[in-house]
């Protein structure tokens, strides 16, 4: 079989694969273990989807390491918590546009990798280039052609993209070809039997991704009946055209944050970024007990008490209730929730 790279950019294949997918609707539930594996297959490329920590399939991707995929090939629009599988033979490379946690600084297992040569990092793009790179696909088209990514580095360090010219003006362009990853997986607030998937919030490169992806698992807060989800198709984002799976996994994008549900769970994610993950011990030690160690995301969210006892869940819906609150009424803006009662201070002091 050819590498995940060669596929990556074959819209021949592409298409020739998307064909042979049935249009009809057929019901496609199944739980996340066996979707997770049916659809991800060693080797493939796997594109992350929501924005970092939000929204993000985070229940699908830490089952991926529970069932120990091997050499996948991650595509980062931004990417996330989901960095950390390289060192245990998850991740063979990764196309990447960012990589890191926003104020919760960057990825350690990514970047020691990186840095140590055992993580390639096959092309580097700008936000707007990875987009646009979908973009095609979704509609169709073998390439675009944009301004980004010109007169940066990015072009030396890209073999996809090329240097064009403006028929019509004759300026530089950057031609950016259509990407098929193997693999999408998205978390959604709603999703009926067939794959239709409903956000409430920001929606990113998902429809895109849905569209230019080979094979679709998506996860949801909850399944409802089809006429619900007709009923607002305004919210539709993922088309059930794409879907081979439908997972009802409540709470999946924890311990990141579901718009209007459960904000990100900021200690825990502080705690891992700062602490848990900061050598190659520490990291194995955290994966052997959180997730070899539990056989679902259930038994995973019960290990995350804080210190007091008080229910993690609990705890991420009001602070998402909130957020959603001061926002409304002109307290604060969209993360308020999250400065309500937590300060850098208390996991810093346990970094150093």
């Amino acid at each position: 079989m050819a590498h995940a790279n060669d596929r990556l950019f074959d819209h021949q294949m592409a298409r020739e694969f998307k064909l042979k997918k049935t249009r009809a609707l057929v019901d496609k539930r199944m739980d996340l273990s066996d979707a997770v594996a049916q659809y991800v297959e060693d080797g493939d490329s796997l594109i992350e989807t929501g924005f970092a920590y939000a929204r993000g399939p985070m229940a699908a991707y830490w089952e991926i390491g529970r069932q120990k995929k091997q050499n996948l090939v991650g595509i980062y629009t931004p990417g996330g918590l989901n960095n950390l599988w390289h060192e245990f033979g998850g991740i063979e490379g990764a196309h990447v546009a960012y990589v890191g946690v926003e104020m919760r600084g960057l990825i350690a297992p990514f970047r020691r990798g990186v840095e140590a040569g055992t993580l390639k990092v096959f092309s580097d793009w700008s936000h707007g280039g990875l987009s646009a790179s979908l973009r095609a696909a979704e509609q169709g088209m073998n390439y675009v052609a944009s301004k980004s990514m010109l007169g940066s580095d990015v072009m030396k360090d890209n073999p996809y993209v090329k240097l064009g010219e403006d028929p019509w003006t004759g300026e530089p362009v950057c031609l950016i070809p259509a990407m098929y990853p193997d693999v999408a997986i998205f978390h959604v607030h709603h999703a009926d039997k067939y794959g239709n998937g409903r956000v409430w919030g920001l929606s990113v490169n998902d429809t895109a991704i849905a569209i230019a992806a080979k094979k679709v698992v998506v996860t949801c807060e909850r399944i409802v009946d089809t006429d619900d989800i007709r009923a607002s198709a305004a919210n539709v984002i993922i088309p059930w055209y794409c879907v081979d799976a439908v997972c009802e996994v409540p709470y999946g994008a924890w311990p990141g944050d579901m718009p209007g549900m459960y904000y990100f769970d900021r200690p825990l994610q502080e705690q891992v970024v700062r602490v848990d993950w900061k050598t190659p011990e520490a990291t194995k030690a955290w994966v052997e007990t959180n997730i070899y160690g539990t056989k679902n995301h259930y038994e995973m969210i019960q290990l995350a008490a804080d210190e007091e006892g008080m229910n993690v869940l609990d705890y991420v819906k009001r602070l998402e209730q909130f957020a959603c609150s001061a926002a409304y009424f002109g307290i604060g803006t969209w993360g308020t929730g999250g400065e309500r009662d937590w300060k850098y201070e208390e996991v810093a002091k346990r970094a150093i």
